[in-house]
């Protein structure tokens, strides 16, 4: 039997769907706290559920839950999905955690893969607070282009990653590369630094949070109070938390007419699956 390219995604969105109904008991238990983040949130607003032509979700967990949320997921997700993260001394090239579901459960179900490890259902990003000052958070942001860029030259030369840089972006890791800037790190030492520099700003007392380990980066950052405590409304059957001024969120981050305007071409990542 062949499938639709819109069966496959439709595959994805449930796998991703059961995947985060299990993170989601898993947090609940905990007194945990996690976010939909990025297109996610688009796909919670417009559709109440994943965006119809896309596969792709992503989360947020705020920086003083962020440790123990790896832990947990570690210790308590089910056999069909497992979570890679480079602070648990494993090489997932990417300084975020990511859920995968298992290797035999892909094979029996006949998906291909979207990632080196295998198939990535949901990336789980800190929401990290960011300086006050105006001085600070320019070398704060000089300091993170450069250590990312950095990071990213381990990865030069995977497929998944080229795809995601922009032309300029990929000539800057390259030339880094060339001059061997990262010779005397591996790639998760520098994430250690990154790691020191996101989590050196108190969350709680910031008045500028976000996400900006995602691949929007510092237009990720926003006033605490948009986050806020957040706004529970409907995804799929269940129900997820999304920021709590959203419509300012979506707006910076997709466009004034969001809510009214769909893009041109709309490309799922399935289209860029690995096999």
């Amino acid at each position: 039997m062949t499938f639709s390219s819109d069966d496959k995604i439709k595959q994805l969105q449930l796998l991703e769907l059961e995947a985060l109904k299990e993170i989601k008991k898993i947090t609940d238990d905990n007194g945990i706290t996690f976010f939909l983040r990025g297109g996610s949130v688009m796909g919670a607003v417009k559709y109440e559920g994943f965006v119809p032509w896309d596969d792709d979700v992503d989360i947020a967990i705020p920086r003083p839950h962020y440790e123990k949320f790896i832990k947990l997921m570690k210790e308590n997700l089910s056999e069909k999905f497992w979570i890679a993260s480079y602070s648990n001394d494993f090489e997932s090239f990417c300084y975020f955690p990511r859920i995968f579901l298992r290797e035999d459960v892909r094979k029996q179900n006949g998906i291909s893969k979207n990632n080196l490890l295998g198939l990535c259902l949901i990336d789980c990003l800190p929401l990290d607070a960011a300086p006050k000052s105006r001085l600070s958070l320019i070398f704060y942001k000089i300091r993170v282009l450069y250590l990312r860029a950095i990071a990213s030259t381990f990865t030069l030369n995977n497929e998944e990653t080229v795809k995601t840089k922009k032309p300029i972006v990929y000539k800057v890791v390259k030339l880094l590369k060339v001059l061997r800037l990262n010779s005397k790190e591996t790639q998760n030492q520098v994430y250690d630094k990154l790691d020191d520099i996101y989590k050196s700003n108190i969350y709680q007392d910031s008045e500028i949070i976000g996400t900006v380990t995602g691949s929007l980066s510092f237009k990720e950052l926003f006033n605490s109070k948009v986050w806020g405590d957040g706004v529970k409304v409907p995804f799929e059957d269940t129900e997820m938390l999304i920021p709590e001024h959203f419509d300012t969120y979506l707006k910076k981050l997709y466009g004034q007419n969001y809510a009214t305007e769909e893009p041109d071409y709309k490309k799922s990542h399935q289209e860029d699956r690995v096999h």
